[in-house]
Order: C-alpha cells, then sequence, then structure tokens
C-alpha cells in the first residue's frame, strides 16, 4: 500500500488550504471580465477534467489560457522561466507553483512583464507545509520575501493562512 496519497489526502484535509484558495479566488474571479488571463501550473486532468485549474470560477467573458511545464497535463506548454510575453495578459495566475521553481526570481519577472499596464498577478505559495511533488519542491516563502520578491510592483497585498507565526500558506495579488 502507497501511504503518500493518503498522507497527502490527510494532511490537505486538515491544513485546508485548497479551501482557502479557492475561496480567495473564487471572490477574485467575481471582479474579472472581458480579460485576458494566463494561468501557470494548471496541472493534470483527472478524468478528462482539469480538477486544479482555477478556470471553472472565472466567467465565459474572460479569455482563459491553461497551462503548464508537464506537456503530458494537456494545456499550453509555458514554463514561467523561459516565457518571452510581454504586456499579454490583464491577470496571471501562479498558484501553488512558485515553490517548485528553483529560479523563482527569474519567474516573477517574466510574469511582471506578461501583465499589461495595471494587470494582476495572482500567487498562492505554502508556508508551513509538507514537501510534496518530490524532488521539485524547492521554497518555503514567508511574508517578508515575499515582498521583497515581489518590489516591482505598485501594489501588493497579502493575505495569511494560518496562525501567522505558523502560516499555511500565503495568498497575494500584486498589481503591476
Amino acid at each position: 500500500m502507497n501511504i503518500k496519497p493518503l498522507m497527502r489526502r490527510t494532511v490537505f484535509h486538515i491544513i485546508r488550504t485548497r479551501q482557502f484558495n479557492d475561496k480567495c479566488i473564487k471572490q477574485f474571479a467575481k471582479t474579472i471580465h472581458n480579460k485576458k488571463i494566463l494561468e501557470l501550473g494548471s496541472g493534470k486532468r483527472i478524468r478528462g477534467k482539469c480538477k486544479y485549474s482555477s478556470k471553472k470560477f472565472f466567467d465565459k467573458s474572460n479569455k482563459f489560457i491553461c497551462s503548464d511545464i508537464n506537456k503530458k497535463f494537456g494545456h499550453n506548454v509555458i514554463d514561467a522561466t523561459k516565457m518571452k510575453l510581454n504586456k499579454e495578459f490583464d491577470v496571471v495566475l501562479c498558484l501553488s507553483v512558485l515553490e517548485h521553481i528553483f529560479d523563482f526570481e527569474k519567474a516573477v519577472k517574466n510574469i511582471y512583464n506578461a501583465l499589461k499596464t495595471s494587470g494582476m498577478a495572482v500567487i498562492f505559495v505554502p508556508g508551513f507545509y509538507p514537501l510534496h511533488e518530490e524532488p521539485n519542491d524547492y521554497w518555503r516563502f514567508t511574508e517578508h520575501s515575499l515582498k521583497k520578491i515581489l518590489k516591482d510592483f505598485k501594489k501588493v497585498n497579502i493575505r495569511t493562512f494560518g496562525i501567522r507565526q505558523y502560516p499555511f500558506g500565503y495568498y497575494i495579488e500584486a498589481r503591476r
């Protein structure tokens, strides 16, 4: 018996970061209409459905582009560290992805460049959280490191999930 999936489901159930993330994205999505949206890390399809994508929260007036670095997942293949997008998107979603990118500073720069003037980057990263998707789980960020990493953005709002000294995750909206 493989104990890892059972442990992962138990941790997700106890910590509930996905529920927090989904709640924040649903609230954000209500305000987004007629926009061009890029989602980095849309994740694998399960039984033909994009289980991990946030596309389902946005209305159909938006042009929503799902992407992932893994071509087997059936989305546009986009590597956040190599993308050369220039002011093409109103919104870039990077949810539970940044901790898996070794050169996260390059990815953040490329996300910034991909946004139109006044565009919004929406980022979620885990804090006090188990290793996952190993061996490509590189980082845990703090509120303080996130502010420094996102210093080029005009306005950065960070919501902490969990106890401040032991945060389970951070939801960030950063305006270019």
